[in-house]
């Protein structure tokens, strides 16, 4: 009982520390370089601090997919505000339910193939968008799945509103970002007028953010203008996918405030 008691003490000491990923950082098992890492961490994760002293230059923390490990302390900065809920900075409801939308790539967008492919002065998502019959046919099918059936008869676009025009059949990989185009994992019904502090934050401000992607995955590619947000360096294309599948929105306030988000 005593040790569950200062387990517990120690746990409500730290519901208001939190570490941002600032800089690439591989979270190990101990803290330690010689450990194989679990998983390469990147801007802007947000972690739950563990304990509040550091060992070997390492911290102890949680990520938002529950994994526990440490990672090197000068990668990341810490901070005194709340947890967010699932560790993202903004509400459930601007998110995807990543259970039933995980994000899906396209297999034809690779690494090695990005001067040929999105990074192409050609390249034109219309020719692999789907038509609206096939987006509309998936957005009638997740709607319910995603609780989105309150009567709106006034078109007033309420959280889970049955009005589906107030949603946008999104890429959560964008099309320009290699996302796949037709898979449902790939979809979701995402609100065009959720409210964050009074300002908008729905698909149309995630597409400043898929824009802002793109520019940095294709930075300094011969032939490639740039488009919306200017990036101020590069980023890898798996770097930019982690990004759409994660945190979307922390990396949209970052861009609004004139900063990067690699």
């Amino acid at each position: 009982m005593r040790v569950a008691a200062i387990g517990l003490a120690l746990a409500s000491g730290l519901t208001a520390q939190t570490a941002m990923v600032q800089r690439n950082v591989n979270l190990r098992r101990d803290p330690s370089v010689t450990e194989v890492p679990i998983v390469l961490l990147t801007p802007p994760a947000t972690l739950r601090l563990l304990e509040t002293t550091k060992q070997q230059g390492y911290m102890h923390v949680r990520t938002s997919m529950g994994q526990e490990g440490w990672v090197w302390a000068k990668n990341v900065s810490l901070s005194n505000a709340p947890p967010p809920v699932g560790g993202f900075v903004g509400p459930a409801e601007i998110y995807p339910d990543l259970a039933k939308t995980p994000g899906l790539t396209n297999m034809a967008v690779t690494q090695d193939n990005l001067a040929s492919t999105i990074c192409n002065p050609n390249f034109d998502t219309d020719t692999i968008r789907p038509p609206t019959s096939v987006t509309n046919s998936i957005k009638e099918m997740q709607m319910p799945e995603y609780g989105n059936s309150i009567s709106d008869p006034n078109k007033t676009c309420m959280l889970h509103s049955d009005n589906k025009a107030c949603y946008e059949e999104d890429h959560l990989i964008s099309l320009e970002n290699g996302g796949h185009p037709r898979d449902p994992r790939n979809l979701w019904p995402q609100p065009y007028f959720t409210r964050i502090d009074g300002k908008v934050a729905g698909a149309r401000q995630k597409d400043v953010v898929e824009n802002y992607i793109r520019n940095a995955i294709c930075f300094g590619m011969a032939g490639y203008e740039s488009h919306g947000v200017a990036a101020h360096g590069s980023m890898s294309l798996k770097q930019g996918q982690e990004i759409l599948t994660g945190d979307w929105y922390a990396c949209y306030l970052k861009i609004k405030s004139s900063g990067d988000c690699n």
